[in-house]
C-alpha cells in the first residue's frame, strides 16, 4: 500500500509537468467564464451579472456555466436574512433538508448528513458525531458567499462528496482599512456579536474576524433536562497574505473556535437522580498556500492543511459530586495537496492535482488512524460554442480500505440563447467512519455493546472470556477485516430556462443507486439478554427525485421565489422483502397480514414533499429591505412502532409542518442598518419530533462599518 500511495503521487505529478509543457502560452481568462459584462435572456433582456462559483469544477466560472446543479448564497442575501449560522441559512434553501440528530446535518437528495462534504474557504471541516457536523458551529457573518453542489463530487472531493459538497467561503481583504462590527439579541437570552477588521496594503493583505455566539437554551417540556443547553461560543478567523512577486503569493488562513455547553441531567431509576453535564468543544484549522503562475494560463497550487476537532463531556451528581461519566474525543487531520491548472488550445482548461492525507481518533470508544494518497484529473473543454463537456476522475489509495476511481462526466448544451440543458453521470463513494471500523463500546445501562469492524473478533473474545456471551448468531471467522467504501453511481438531468416577465425556471432530475452501503446487524446474545453490533457492508439503496425553483426578478429591488422538491429513497431489500410478502404487521384484529409495497414510506427522516417561498423588496431611496421567507416539509417516517423494522402506518410518522420567517432592514446612515426579524411565525413546536424550533423567537441586530 505505501508503494502505492507514492506511485499515486508520482503519477500525479508526473501528469502536470506533461500537461504543463504542452499548454499552449494563453491566459485562463480566455476559456474562463467572461464576468465582464452582463448575460442577455431570450427576449434581449439585460439581467444581473451572474455569480462567480468555484466549487463545481474547482475552476472559477459563472453560474449559468456549470454543468452540475450548483446554487450560491451571496452576502447580500445572508444579510438580508439576517441569519448568523450556517444551519440557518440552509434550512432555507430550495432542495436541501436539515436533519436534528446530533446537531444539525444537511440532507442533500435524499443522502443523510455524512455523505456531504462541508469546507470553509476550500479545505473540509471535521469533528462529526454519529455521522453528522453540526451546522451551529459555523458562522456566517464573514461570509462572502455560500455556494452547494449537489451530486457526486468525489471525482474531484474524494470521501463524504458522495452526495454533494457545501463550501463556505470567506470575505477577503480589499485595498485599503476596512472595519465591520456586527451585534444581534433575541428571545432565549440569543446573542450574537462579532468584529471584523481587513485590509490591504502593498503586497500585504490580513484579515481578522472574532465572533461571540450564546443562548440560554430552552425547555419544551417538563423534565428537568432542557431540550437545548445552555452555550457560549468563541469563533476567530484569521488570513495572512503576501505577494512574493507579481507571479507567486503566498497566503495562510487560521480558524479557531471554542464553545462550552452546560445543562442538568435527569435519571429516572428506583430514585430520580439529577446531574451537572457540561462540555466542551474545540476546532481549529491552519490552512497555508502558495500560488505560482508558470506562464500565462497556467497556475501552479501548493496547499497544505492541518486541523484539530476536541471534545470532552462531564457528568457530576447533584448531591454526592461524583463524576458519573468522563468522555473525550480527540480528532486530528493533516492533507498535503499539489494543483495544476493550465489553458491549452482555445477550448481546454485542465486541473490536475495530486495529494496525501493522514487522520487519527483518540477517544474513549474510538482509536485509530488511517492514511491515503490521490491524484484527480479534470478537462473542461468547449468543443463548440454551444456545449461544454467537462470529463473527471480521481483515484484514491487508502490504508482502511480498497483503491478507489470516482469518474464523472458532465455537459452543457445551450441549444437557444436563454435555454441551457445540463446532465451528469458520476460515480460516488464514502469511506468507513472512524466508529464503524474501530467503536468499542459496551452500554453501561442498557448493557448491550457495539464493536466495530476491526474490533468486533476481540471484543467478542472479551466478552466470551467474561462468561458474557450465551449463544453467537454468526462465525466469529467470518467477522472483521477490512470494509469496502460504500459506493454510489448517480444521474443528473437538469433545464435552465428565461421565461418571459422576467420568470426563470431551474429544474433538476436525479437517480442516486447505493452499494454497499454499511450497516449494523446483531452477531451475538449476551447472558443479560442483550445483544452485541457490529458493522456490515450489506445494503442497496437508492434516492430520486424532482427539485424545480422559479424565481422572478422584474426589477433589482425585487426578487421573488418558490420551489418544489420530490423525493423517493428506499431500501432495495426490503422491497424485495415485500414483493415476496415477507414482512407482516398485526391488525387491530390480531391477523398478521402482509405489508403491500405501497404502504412502505422509505428510508426514515426523508419527506416526499417539501416547498420553499421567498420574497425580497428593497426600497433603495428609503434604504429600507423585508425579506419573508417560507418553508413546507410533508410528513416523514420516525419510528418502527409495531416492530416489523420498517415505517409502514400513520402512527410510525412525523407530521408535516410550516415555517415562516421575517426580517426588517432600515439602513440608518451609509455605514449603520438596524434589523429587526421574527422566525418561526405560526409559533409551531413538537418536542417529541422537531425538538429544533422553540416557538415563535424575535430579534433585533446592528452592523456599522467602521
Amino acid at each position: 500500500m505505501r508503494d502505492t500511495r507514492w506511485t499515486l503521487v508520482i503519477s500525479g505529478l508526473a501528469m502536470a509537468a506533461l500537461c504543463a509543457s504542452g499548454a499552449h502560452a494563453q491566459s485562463v481568462s480566455d476559456v474562463s467564464p467572461d464576468t465582464s459584462r452582463a448575460d442577455t435572456t431570450a427576449w434581449g433582456t439585460p439581467v444581473e451579472l451572474e455569480r462567480v462559483v468555484v466549487t463545481a469544477t474547482r475552476s472559477q466560472k459563472r453560474l449559468g456555466q456549470v454543468p452540475v446543479p450548483t446554487s450560491v448564497i451571496d452576502a447580500g442575501e445572508i444579510e438580508a436574512r439576517g441569519v448568523r449560522r450556517l444551519s440557518d441559512l440552509l434550512a432555507e434553501q430550495p432542495g436541501i433538508q436539515l436533519n436534528y440528530d446530533h446537531g444539525a446535518g444537511v440532507q442533500v437528495q435524499g443522502f443523510d448528513a455524512d455523505y456531504t462534504l462541508i469546507l470553509i474557504d476550500g479545505e473540509p471541516v471535521i469533528g462529526r458525531t454519529a455521522g453528522t457536523l453540526s451546522l451551529d458551529r459555523i458562522t456566517v457573518a464573514d461570509v462572502q458567499q455560500v455556494e452547494v453542489v449537489r451530486g457526486p463530487s468525489s471525482s474531484l472531493y474524494g470521501s463524504e462528496a458522495l452526495a454533494g459538497v457545501v463550501n463556505v467561503i470567506t470575505q477577503d481583504p480589499e485595498d485599503g482599512l476596512q472595519g465591520e462590527v456586527r451585534a444581534q439579541y433575541g428571545t432565549h437570552n440569543t446573542s450574537d456579536a462579532s468584529v471584523r477588521v481587513a485590509g490591504a496594503e502593498g503586497a500585504w493583505r490580513g484579515k481578522a474576524f472574532v465572533s461571540r455566539y450564546a443562548s440560554d437554551g430552552y425547555t419544551l417540556t417538563s423534565s428537568a433536562t432542557p431540550t437545548t443547553p445552555s452555550f457560549t461560543n468563541y469563533v476567530a478567523r484569521s488570513t495572512l497574505g503576501y505577494a512574493l512577486s507579481t507571479d507567486t503569493d503566498l497566503e495562510v488562513r487560521g480558524r479557531l473556535a471554542r464553545e462550552d455547553q452546560s445543562r442538568i441531567t435527569q435519571m429516572q431509576g428506583n430514585d430520580t437522580q439529577r446531574f451537572d453535564s457540561t462540555g466542551e468543544q474545540t476546532d481549529w484549522s491552519l490552512a497555508p498556500t502558495l500560488t505560482h503562475t508558470l506562464r500565462p494560463g497556467t497556475t501552479l497550487e501548493l496547499s497544505a492543511v492541518a486541523s484539530g476537532y476536541r471534545t470532552e463531556i462531564r457528568l457530576v451528581g447533584q448531591n454526592d459530586g461524583l463524576r458519573l461519566n468522563n468522555s473525550r474525543f480527540n480528532q486530528r487531520y493533516r492533507k498535503g495537496e499539489a494543483q495544476l491548472q493550465t489553458a491549452w488550445g482555445d477550448t481546454h482548461l485542465a486541473t490536475v492535482g495530486a495529494g496525501y492525507i493522514r487522520e487519527s481518533v483518540d477517544a474513549d470508544r474510538v482509536t485509530g488512524h488511517r492514511t491515503g494518497g490521490f491524484v484527480f484529473v479534470q478537462d473542461e473543454w468547449t468543443p463548440a460554442d454551444w456545449l461544454d463537456l467537462v470529463p473527471s476522475a480521481r483515484l484514491d489509495a487508502h490504508s482502511d480500505y480498497a483503491t478507489r476511481i470516482s469518474p464523472k462526466l458532465a455537459a452543457l448544451v445551450r441549444p437557444l440563447n436563454g435555454l441551457r440543458v445540463r446532465a451528469s453521470v458520476g460515480s460516488g463513494y464514502k469511506a468507513p467512519a472512524f466508529r464503524q471500523l474501530y467503536l468499542n463500546f459496551t452500554n453501561a445501562q442498557a448493557g448491550y455493546s457495539v464493536f466495530g469492524a476491526e474490533e468486533v473478533r476481540g471484543g467478542l473474545d472479551s466478552l466470551d472470556a467474561n462468561n458474557e456471551i450465551a449463544a453467537l448468531l454468526q462465525d466469529p471467522s467470518t467477522l472483521g477485516g477490512a470494509m469496502d467504501a460504500e459506493r454510489s453511481v448517480s444521474y443528473n438531468v437538469g433545464v435552465r430556462v428565461d421565461l418571459p416577465a422576467a420568470l426563470t425556471l431551474d429544474a433538476n432530475l436525479y437517480h442516486n443507486e447505493v452499494r454497499d452501503l454499511i450497516d449494523t446487524q446483531p452477531v451475538a446474545r449476551k447472558t443479560n439478554g442483550q445483544q452485541v453490533f457490529t458493522y456490515f457492508n450489506r445494503g442497496r439503496v437508492f434516492t430520486q427525485g424532482l427539485e424545480a425553483e422559479l424565481s422572478w426578478q422584474p426589477h433589482p429591488a425585487l426578487d421573488a421565489a418558490v420551489s418544489y422538491t420530490y423525493l423517493k429513497a428506499k431500501d432495495r431489500a426490503v422491497l424485495d422483502q415485500l414483493e415476496a410478502g415477507r414482512i407482516f404487521r398485526r391488525t387491530d384484529a390480531g391477523r398478521d397480514v402482509a405489508v403491500p409495497v405501497s404502504d412502505y414510506a422509505g428510508l426514515r427522516g426523508r419527506s416526499r414533499h417539501r416547498a420553499t417561498v421567498r420574497f425580497m423588496a428593497r426600497a433603495e431611496s428609503a434604504g429600507f429591505t423585508a425579506s419573508v421567507r417560507g418553508r413546507y416539509r410533508s410528513r416523514y417516517g420516525f419510528s418502527d412502532v409495531n416492530g416489523n423494522g420498517i415505517v409502514d402506518t400513520d402512527a410510525e410518522y412525523a407530521p408535516s409542518h410550516a415555517i415562516l420567517d421575517l426580517t426588517l432592514t432600515q439602513t440608518l446612515a451609509d455605514t449603520v442598518d438596524l434589523q429587526v426579524g421574527a422566525n418561526n411565525l405560526t409559533d409551531y413546536t413538537d418536542a417529541q419530533y422537531t425538538p429544533e424550533f422553540s416557538g415563535r423567537t424575535w430579534f433585533v441586530g446592528l452592523r456599522a462599518a467602521l
